[in-house]
């Protein structure tokens, strides 16, 4: 019902016609700030290719995209929210920059926006009306510091006539509705409702990672958390055989990474073949340690991943004592022989903190969905949990790791999502 309301009032009482981006942490990278930007302009621009608009261009602190009436506003939506870099968002309409033409389009917007608002408000409160739209709050911002009238003028001058032609009481503390008057430096932007986006930094000003994917609930969190600060990842995930014969893990991996593509646009996935390894450590190491040369090993194929593809670390979904892998002692053997920095963002959270990302960002009934993995072969009924590195090295000699992994590496490629 809310949705239909939406479009009603988009369809029947205005139409919109920019979008006005803001972003936070940006504004304060002092001279690289430009080159931020940029970067967030350029995915915004891959992410709403397929949407029909005008023009986006930056003004001042803030991003705009001139929409028309072609323009899908709700598929719009949906995707930007989930860019990185983006604070927040605001359907707008544009108006000249002179008071009159201000005060009269701010009233005619607001009148259709209340009448529409209205009635979802009372359908979702079975019609009780002391929930309706009762104050507002006038809120003038301008980029444009020549304008003729200062920002508490504006507040002043446009709140008075909202006031004497609606029903509406200002409220300057706790409005029910914040109308923002915003200055530009070639137009006025009019607009109300703010959309959060999920902030951070644009996806790629940090590199590339490769990032171990598995069919679990915290490496997708992981991946996302790195895109929240300007990473892009390249993913890797180990196909493993099971007791119930080759794990075919292809479709659940592939929907967790469409999934996190709404957050770092398209994304390229490494699925490396483990049996062979798993033969070996099955063979040559004893139970109590084989989970902790298995991801050994795993950083070693990566590796090779990362060179491939010029990433600068690695990402995990490791979670400190979480599980026997991932005690202190056993996380500082497996990592060890990594040559590139290997990144946790996840390692001071509960399982209960990561289960709530995952499901913010909707990786977690994909995460859930039947999965047999490769623990009923290599993890011990009481693992080690405090390891050895020059045990564990001495049990590597029996493997042939580097005539593997090289026999592995030179039949990979990646499929792109």
């Amino acid at each position: 019902m809310a949705l239909f309301m939406i479009i009603l009032f988009i369809k029947h009482f205005m139409q919109y016609t920019h979008t006005i981006i803001h972003y936070d942490e940006i504004t304060l990278k002092g001279g690289n700030r430009p080159l931020f930007e940029r970067a967030l302009i350029s995915n915004i621009k891959e992410f709403i290719s397929e949407i029909k608009c005008n023009n986006i261009y930056k003004e001042g602190g803030k991003i705009i995209i001139e929409t028309n009436k072609d323009t899908d506003l709700w598929k719009m939506k949906e995707i930007l929210k989930n860019i990185p870099g983006i604070s927040n968002f605001y359907f707008a309409v544009s108006e000249e920059k002179d008071l009159k033409k201000i005060n009269e389009k701010t009233v005619e917007i607001l009148r259709g926006y209340l009448k529409t608002e209205n009635k979802k408000i009372l359908r979702q409160a079975q019609d009780d009306r002391n929930n309706k739209i009762k104050t507002f709050k006038i809120e003038a911002r301008r980029a444009d510091k020549k304008f003729v009238l200062k920002s508490p003028e504006i507040n002043a001058r446009v709140g008075e006539y909202v006031l004497k032609n609606t029903k509406l009481k200002v409220d300057v503390h706790n409005p029910d509705i914040e109308i923002v008057i915003d200055i530009g430096y070639k137009q006025c932007f009019i607009y109300f409702t703010k959309t959060n986006g999920i902030g951070g930094l644009p996806v790629g000003t940090a590199g590339k990672l490769v990032s171990l994917i598995s069919g679990g609930i915290d490496s997708p969190v992981a991946s996302f958390m790195m895109n929240k600060r300007g990473a892009k990842n390249i993913f890797v995930h180990f196909k493993n055989k099971t007791i119930f014969g080759q794990n075919d893990s292809k479709d659940k991996i592939e929907k967790l990474i469409k999934q996190l593509c709404k957050f770092q646009g398209k994304s390229k996935l490494y699925t490396i073949p483990f049996e062979e390894f798993q033969k070996e450590i099955i063979t040559n190491i004893p139970s109590k340690d084989r989970m902790i040369v298995y991801r050994r090993i795993m950083f070693k194929l990566a590796e090779e991943i990362a060179k491939k593809e010029k990433a600068k670390g690695f990402v995990t979904g490791d979670s400190l004592s979480q599980v026997a892998s991932q005690t202190i002692d056993n996380i500082v053997v497996i990592y060890n022989d990594a040559k590139l920095p290997i990144l946790s963002p996840l390692i001071g959270m509960n399982k209960q903190e990561i289960i709530s990302i995952a499901e913010k960002i909707g990786t977690y009934d994909i995460s859930i969905l039947p999965y047999h993995d490769c623990c009923s072969f290599l993890i011990a009924k009481h693992p080690e949990t405090r390891a050895k590195l020059e045990t564990i090295q001495n049990q590597e000699k029996n493997i042939k790791i580097d005539i593997i992994i090289e026999e592995i590496i030179s039949k990979m490629k990646p499929k792109i999502l």
